[in-house]
């Protein structure tokens, strides 16, 4: 059974109009409360910038919320929580509990500096719970994500096959990343130096994102908007907690190795030592012209490649092409690769295995961050996660927040880092 002092709450709203939809929002999360929560989580799409914008919304809940009440969100292309799936609208998960200690935080420009950010959020960590005496240490970590830099000549695009742009996009992109902070979302070097700095935590990473067009998102902590940051909600408490990284994908048996990256390890200029468009094509069995701007995304979804770094596989989805170059989402390195292959059967599976890993526990209320990619390939689908999630978690609260970088740290698993995976962080009590 649960401590009586324990609530744990879900709110929802579908208004469009930002500030009306942040009062419904906070009062709905509310109605079912008895007491303020320590904390609230939050996350919204990303249409209410077009509708009054994220600052109108923020003031909608802290004109219903205590403004002490602690706060981290962001922009999501859709959401699963109890109520069910959606890609328009907000929620928000909020929990009160006598026995959790909470502190929120931040390190900014993270796109720049991704381990000054780290370093100067894992920082002011360590000196919130300086005095905390709880056994269980847990961090929902949340990073700006990439926006796509608008490249002269170019505009913002996924494939760039001209020779001379081609090699001019990198170092455009380079100089995009460190002076306009547009770029990738750099959470995996992030997520790296936090468990470096804060290794006896529990901790999710996500990123913010919006509806797939990688053009603006937004993260919020309290009632403030922190462009190109990462927040961080830390809790210690006497609740039992449980993370781990789940994955449906398969080896194909389709290998090869990565013999040339750029300097900043995110550019695989070559493959078996021949342009790596090229040789990918022909390991695939694909023709030339088979990726463009329509095409590329329905293709590489389900061909993701496992990657390397630090003698962990990282699988993730191809975003980008430059020419002969393959860009991705986070750093590697060189040596063996494999190509990889997923169907959505094999995505639920991964799923109920990661439930089945809890079910010793009783939860009290969880967080999940799953790849964007799996919202989008699973479609109507997303019901049938809805449903295994429902039955998991009862009457107990849940959100589950689709991302463009995600993962999980425990020091039973080490770092998990994997696009196409589903993430959990569920507290509660063993089971009598």
């Amino acid at each position: 059974m649960f401590d009586s002092d324990l609530e744990a709450s879900i709110g929802m709203t579908r208004k469009w109009d930002a500030r009306e939809a942040g009062k419904e929002l906070a009062e709905n999360l509310l109605s079912k409360m008895n007491s303020d929560p320590k904390f609230v989580v939050l996350f919204s799409t990303i249409h209410y910038e077009k509708y009054g914008g994220f600052q109108e919304f923020l003031n909608g809940v802290y004109e219903i919320l205590n403004n002490d009440v602690k706060l981290v969100g962001g922009t999501v292309p859709g959401f699963i929580n109890n109520y069910g799936v959606y890609t328009r609208g907000a929620t928000a998960l909020g929990v009160s509990y006598k026995n959790m200690d909470v502190f929120t935080s931040y390190g900014s420009n993270t796109k720049r500096n991704p381990q000054k950010a780290a370093d100067e959020n894992a920082s002011k960590i360590k000196q919130g719970f300086k005095n905390s005496q709880y056994d269980t240490k847990f961090l929902l970590n949340l990073v700006s994500g990439p926006v796509l830099p608008k490249i002269p000549g170019v505009g913002q695009k996924k494939i760039i096959k001209s020779d001379s742009l081609g090699k001019i996009a990198p170092k455009a992109l380079s100089l995009s990343q460190y002076f306009l902070q547009k770029g990738f979302g750099r959470e995996d070097e992030i997520f790296e130096e936090m468990v470096n700095e804060l290794p006896e935590y529990n901790m999710i990473i996500g990123t913010s994102v919006d509806d797939y067009k990688g053009m603006s998102n937004y993260i919020f902590m309290n009632d403030k908007i922190l462009p190109n940051s990462a927040v961080s909600l830390g809790f210690h408490t006497d609740l039992n907690s449980e993370v781990l990284t789940t994955h449906g994908m398969k080896k194909t048996g389709k290998t090869f190795n990565i013999t040339k990256l750029s300097k900043d390890k995110h550019l695989i200029q070559e493959i078996n030592n021949k342009p790596a468009v090229q040789e990918l094509n022909r390991i695939l069995g694909w023709p030339e012209d088979l990726l463009n701007e329509k095409t590329m995304l329905s293709t590489i979804l389900y061909y993701p490649i496992s990657l390397r770094r630090k003698d962990r596989e990282v699988p993730v989805v191809m975003p980008f092409i430059m020419n002969d170059s393959i860009m991705c989402p986070c750093v590697i390195d060189e040596g063996e690769s494999s190509i990889l292959t997923v169907s959505g059967k094999d995505i639920i599976n991964s799923i109920e295995k990661n439930l089945e890993s809890s079910s010793h526990i009783n939860p009290a209320f969880g967080f999940f961050s799953t790849c964007m990619t799996i919202l989008q390939s699973l479609g109507h689908r997303n019901n049938m996660v809805h449903e295994k999630l429902n039955n998991y978690f009862k009457e107990s609260p849940y959100i589950l927040f689709f991302s463009a970088g995600e993962g999980t740290y425990s020091q039973e698993q080490d770092i998990t880092y994997a696009n196409m995976s589903f993430n959990k962080a569920i507290f509660g009590y063993d089971k009598k």
